[in-house]
């Protein structure tokens, strides 16, 4: 009897490919199931599994599978499923961690960083009075009433009710997003495939073109995967149409962004702050312009080094087995 196909309904990378399948199948039976991430005419009555990361699984989707039993999710929400889950026969098994959390934190870290240092503030702010100036020389010891606000008469940028836009909205985007929602941000999105209008209204979001979104957004997270389509993506042509406090953050692949262009607009003001959790070449050369921008900082490929980090795909390959356990005992 042929072993049943388990489909991996998303991208998988072909240098990672051979070690992604051992992973989900280290707890499974060979000679009972198979691992594969294209079909072949005729392969779709053989598969009995779906593991599915961000694309739409609809009603529609599913009838191309007739003997599908179990969908295997790569995170712990189902908000990627758009058919009555609820009333039908096939499991849906999730995941105990998502993927991404620790990635999203540092995005948002940077996104911070941004709007709170790209202050506006007079370098001679302590000398325009004689009181300020007093004030600087003999501070009074702060309390509860007694304080000097601003003294240095800074001002700051918020992310509360901006305009936010996610380009490339997957697995990590899904957790900016998710950490978003805390500051009442309005969320745009731009993805290689559009989400249906019932996914779009489930995560309260808008889709946008790429130049829109860099138009409309005052903060801008790139999350993209470095591919021969996504390499210098962005250029000079979206950056010229951002508003000139953008803060763009990029915890994706650096490459996507033409470097030249940044930099450029970045000097000239055209966006305001560069955050980013990757750079063009790894570790950073000391000799790179970007060590010693004002509005830019750069973490050094640090997001995904959490202690007792678990990788994902292990976490995947538990959840696939139970809902293996799930199936063959029923």
């Amino acid at each position: 009897m042929e072993p049943s196909l388990i489909y991996l309904n998303y991208v998988v990378d072909p240098k990672h490919r051979n070690h992604h399948y051992r992973e989900l199948l280290a707890h499974l039976d060979p000679t009972k199931y198979v691992i594969t991430d294209a079909l072949s005419a005729g392969d779709e009555p053989r598969v009995q599994i779906i593991v599915n990361k961000t694309r739409e699984l609809s009603a529609d989707t599913l009838k191309a599978f007739p003997h599908l039993q179990g969908i295997c999710l790569h995170t712990t929400d189902r908000w990627m499923l758009t058919f009555a889950d609820d009333k039908s026969d096939i499991a849906v098994q999730t995941v105990k961690a998502d993927r991404g959390t620790d990635v999203a934190e540092v995005a948002v870290l940077l996104m911070l960083t941004g709007l709170k240092t790209l202050t506006s503030r007079s370098r001679w702010h302590a000398f325009r009075s004689p009181t300020r100036l007093y004030r600087q020389l003999s501070a009074p010891i702060a309390s509860e009433t007694v304080g000097a606000h601003n003294w240095t008469g800074t001002t700051t940028l918020t992310a509360y009710r901006k305009k936010v836009g996610i380009l490339g909205y997957g697995l990590i985007g899904h957790q900016i997003q998710q950490r978003l929602k805390a500051f009442d941000a309005e969320l745009f999105y731009n993805h290689s495939t559009r989400f249906s209008e019932p996914i779009e209204k489930r995560l309260d979001i808008r889709f946008l073109d790429r130049e829109e979104l860099f138009q409309a957004c005052d903060i801008v997270f790139v999350q993209l995967p470095l591919t021969a389509t996504t390499t210098n993506l962005i250029t000079a042509k979206e950056l010229a149409v951002a508003k000139p406090h953008l803060v763009l953050v990029n915890c994706g692949r650096a490459a996507v962004i033409n470097k030249a262009a940044l930099s450029a607009a970045l000097r000239a003001e055209q966006i305001a702050f560069y955050g980013a959790d990757v750079f063009w070449r790894e570790p950073m050369p000391l000799w790179d312009p970007f060590r010693v921008m004002r509005n830019v900082c750069i973490t050094p490929h640090l997001s995904e080094s959490v202690i007792d980090r678990i990788p994902h795909d292990r976490v995947v390959a538990e959840a696939l087995a139970q809902l293996t356990r799930t199936l063959d005992a029923s």
